[in-house]
């Protein structure tokens, strides 16, 4: 299980990446969320642990994003002990909330606590099912009538975006800043690009499709004949 530590604080991300490997737990270090990011979407991380300073600020934003697009359990740390704060990243969907100053020997314990849930989680067959097309949440895995289909990360990330809003049109824009976590118009052909390869591998060898285009706006995913 790999973990995922965002926090421009260096020595308590190191000391904590320490304590992490003294569990058998590997971790990754990012400063920030913008550079985090892009490795939160592709890699299958067990847990986050992201730095907050404050509502609305760029790891915020980015924890909010990230809980719309994939379901891996997210532990803030902040030095803001505002209750408003708390209950806020709570809403949006993290797992835990912690204050620093941390007592690692009680911030390992919550770790432990949600890697095992994750655990019990995998354990249990959990999937998304649409006529012939099978979505296997804990693995990242999908099936068409049975047959395996290869998706990297992002692609995954993007099938189970719009699988989750089935019937309901979800415009470029939106995709893009759920599944990809940026505002940044100039990079929005990456939905398109992105797209195209997942009709390839989803639709391609089959008769009738999943995915579709609603011209000017965006995409739906819906079986049509």
């Amino acid at each position: 299980m790999e973990i995922l530590i965002v926090d421009s604080d260096g020595d308590f991300a190191r000391r904590l990446k320490t304590e992490l490997l003294g569990m058998g737990r590997k971790a990754d270090l990012f400063e920030c969320c913008e550079r985090a990011g892009e490795s939160a979407l592709e890699r299958n991380y067990s847990l986050l642990i992201v730095n907050v300073e404050k509502v609305g600020d760029e790891c915020s934003r980015f924890i909010e994003s990230f809980n719309k697009a994939r379901s891996t359990p997210v532990i803030v740390v902040s030095r803001n002990a505002e209750m408003e704060t708390k209950i806020h990243h709570f809403k949006i969907g993290v797992v835990d909330y912690v204050v620093k100053p941390v007592d690692f020997e009680e911030f390992l314990a919550r770790v432990d606590l949600q890697l095992r849930k994750r655990t019990l989680l995998s354990d249990v067959t959990s999937k998304l099912v649409f006529d012939d097309l099978t979505i296997h949440l804990s693995s990242g895995c999908v099936e068409r009538a049975g047959r395996s289909i290869n998706l990297t990360q992002q692609e995954f990330a993007t099938l189970l975006y719009l699988a989750r809003h089935q019937g309901k049109t979800v415009s470029r824009q939106t995709l893009f800043e759920n599944v990809w976590g940026s505002k940044n118009l100039h990079q929005a052909n990456l939905v398109n690009v992105a797209i195209g390869r997942l009709r390839r591998k989803i639709d391609h060898s089959f008769e009738k499709k999943f995915l579709h285009t609603v011209h000017g706006i965006g995409y739906v995913a819906e079986y049509r004949d």
